[in-house]
């Protein structure tokens, strides 16, 4: 079973990157995962991606030396079991989950995903992540699986915010999510992420989470001006997220950017030796 090295480096101060992608493309997941990237986030909530889809994704993200995060469809609580441990039999690293709004909530993702005697997820010893039984053995897999399986729980609401320290307070809880978006909506700034109540929100969660020795991001990350993602990060930010479209439309900037600088510098090139007009 493999380090999760992004959990780890949440342990330990760090700041992790990785991007969300919300489209079924294990080829993209691959080549951003040997790009350098900590994890790749992988959503099931707004995107198409089925189950079948998703094992592979989670493969490439493997291969690549990334760590495979999901973000699970939004679920009820009593609906958390099911849905999550499908997911972490696939071979998932950690599981993101959206709308946590209550302390119980919270206490019903860590006993979804973990073993006992911290949780009580269904049993299941002979999958992916025991090489299929070869690998890791009963107890030594339960053991390992609990160690490094990564728990974000997501707060994007007025009540979660209300419930904060009884959701904070759930042993078991590696990582606040801060839903930038649908707080906005939740505070009636339905889109501005930059509105002082959201702001004040995003402190007010960022502050709580580290008096509780909870790692924290901020999503929609790209979203906020750079003054206030750097004021983000020097808060302690650790977890950040940048959507896979926003770095594939990073890209396309850059290099017609580049190629627009070459085209004129080849235009005064030419000019001055008279071989272009």
């Amino acid at each position: 079973m493999q380090i999760n090295k992004t959990k780890a480096k949440l342990k330990r101060g760090e700041v992790v990157f990785g991007s969300e992608i919300m489209f079924p493309s294990a080829d993209a997941v691959e080549i951003m995962a040997f790009a350098g990237l900590d994890f790749v986030y992988l959503d099931m909530e707004h995107s198409a991606t089925s189950h079948e889809s998703l094992l592979h994704m989670i493969r490439a993200a493997e291969i690549g030396g990334a760590t495979p995060l999901v973000r699970i469809p939004e679920q009820l609580p009593g609906q958390y079991a099911g849905v999550i441990l499908r997911i972490l039999d696939l071979g998932a690293l950690g599981v993101i989950i959206p709308h946590v709004d209550t302390g119980d909530e919270a206490r019903a993702i860590v006993d979804a995903v973990k073993y006992r005697p911290q949780g009580n997820r269904g049993m299941f010893d002979v999958g992916r992540k025991s090489g299929y039984g070869f690998t890791l053995k009963g107890p030594e897999y339960l053991r390992r699986a609990n160690e490094e399986t990564l728990i974000i729980v997501m707060i994007e609401s007025q009540e979660g915010l209300d419930n904060l320290d009884d959701i904070l307070a759930v042993e078991g809880i590696d990582c606040v999510q801060i839903g930038s978006s649908d707080l906005s909506q939740s505070l009636g700034c339905a889109g501005v992420l930059d509105a002082p109540p959201v702001l004040a929100a995003i402190d007010r969660i960022m502050a709580a989470t580290r008096r509780a020795g909870v790692a924290v991001g901020v999503g929609s990350f790209a979203g906020f001006p750079p003054e206030v993602t750097a004021r983000f990060l020097a808060q302690g930010a650790q977890f950040v997220n940048i959507v896979t479209q926003s770095l594939i439309t990073a890209g396309i900037r850059h290099w017609s950017g580049w190629l627009d600088d070459a085209q004129a510098r080849a235009r005064a090139l030419g000019t001055s030796k008279g071989t272009l007009k």
